[in-house]
């Protein structure tokens, strides 16, 4: 890093030098054809002519370094600017119009105009560099990649670039890559959104809705969300589709335990399973396996979706569900009341919560009480 340092001190230097010897050559030789344009065209003296045509060349170069002064005091020096761009102009025309040789005639202005533009970038290259020493301007940003980033994402490597301004510790690969994580947060917040503002207003009016849209971190909803995720009961719910008679399922079981991803013990009677009566387990055919690991695996997220609305609810103080609610949610109210009972033998509701949820609604017919233990 200290050789890149020195290196880049070092052609500083070197640049500095040789556009100084530049624009001196190119002074003298615009001045030239100032000078003769002046004595062949005006029939000025020599002795006279030398210092009229020098003020008129090095007039746009005074004007625009005064200008430069008031830059830095914080003005605008807009007149100062107007009026040295003027001066260069007149110079460049004066060598154009006094040479009959055109070809002559364009050399010496094309000298003209190219001294001032070089003071010019040279003037506002220092600009730059003090606003940029000052942080009033933003550091240069990385070099992207034409195709592959430019052509091929143009709108991810603009974020890139902006990210980068704010940031200057990230580079060319970690500015794209911080693009990336922000476009994914950004899709997450929205659709966690939608999902809150219609949650929301399915209980209370559009208006509450949307200011609780916007008083809730939707932030902090996703990460709530991302460390509570069941990731080993999605890959169960999709690896009993690929290798059903293989694989046990790691969903919440009825009574809202967490069986272990080893297996599942299952009780007397059961499809496809060992009872208790220790003579080993049984020799079902893989359809018969598939059939079993569907339903229970089917019947174990019902009741942890039936759970989470039921928690739900508790938490905001709200009515729990009913039967008919839940029977929409399973497809069976009998089922729903059955896993409510096994809630009230776990102590996880109340028996008045159970009666809420297993109490009958329209043409439901479920029995109020509690199941025996």
């Amino acid at each position: 890093m200290r050789d890149l340092d020195a290196d880049l001190a070092n052609a500083m230097r070197d640049s500095v030098v040789m556009r100084q010897l530049f624009y001196v050559v190119v002074l003298i030789v615009a001045l030239a054809g100032q000078v003769s344009g002046a004595v062949e065209a005006l029939g000025i003296p020599l002795l006279w002519a030398i210092p009229a045509v020098g003020a008129l060349e090095l007039g746009g170069i005074v004007v625009l370094a005064n200008a430069d002064v008031r830059r830095r005091l914080g003005e605008n020096a807009t007149g100062s600017r107007i009026l040295s761009v003027l001066i260069a102009a007149w110079a460049v025309a004066f060598n154009w119009m006094a040479h009959d040789n055109k070809l002559l005639a364009g050399f010496f202005a094309g000298m003209s105009a190219l001294g001032y533009l070089v003071w010019l970038m040279h003037t506002e290259n220092q600009r730059r560099d003090r606003l940029r020493a000052t942080g009033d301007l933003p550091p240069t940003t990385p070099a992207y990649e034409v195709v592959g980033h430019w052509v091929r994402h143009p709108w991810l490597t603009l974020r890139a670039k902006n990210l980068a301004k704010a940031d200057t510790s990230l580079g060319l690969y970690t500015s794209i890559a911080a693009a990336k994580a922000e476009k994914r947060k950004e899709q997450r917040t929205s659709a966690i959104a939608k999902v809150l503002h219609r949650k929301i207003r399915s209980a209370v009016d559009p208006t509450t809705a949307d200011i609780a849209v916007a008083v809730y971190d939707l932030d902090e909803i996703a990460v709530r969300l991302a460390d509570g995720a069941d990731y080993d009961g999605l890959t169960a719910l999709i690896a009993v589709d690929l290798v059903p008679s293989r694989l046990a399922p790691t969903t919440p079981s009825d009574d809202g335990n967490w069986p272990s991803a080893a297996g599942h013990e299952a009780g007397p009677g059961e499809p496809g399973r060992g009872g208790s009566s220790g003579a080993g387990t049984s020799t079902s055919s893989d359809a018969e396996d598939l059939r079993d690991a569907s339903v229970r695996t089917k019947r174990q997220t019902q009741a942890a979706s039936m759970w989470a609305i039921v928690q739900g609810r508790r938490d905001h103080g709200q009515a729990l569900p009913s039967a008919a609610e839940l029977d929409r949610l399973v497809g069976s109210v009998r089922y729903a009341a059955t896993v409510a009972g096994r809630w009230l033998q776990a102590g996880a509701i109340s028996e008045e919560e159970y009666l809420t949820v297993v109490k009958p609604r329209r043409r439901h017919t479920v029995s109020a009480a509690a199941p025996s233990g």
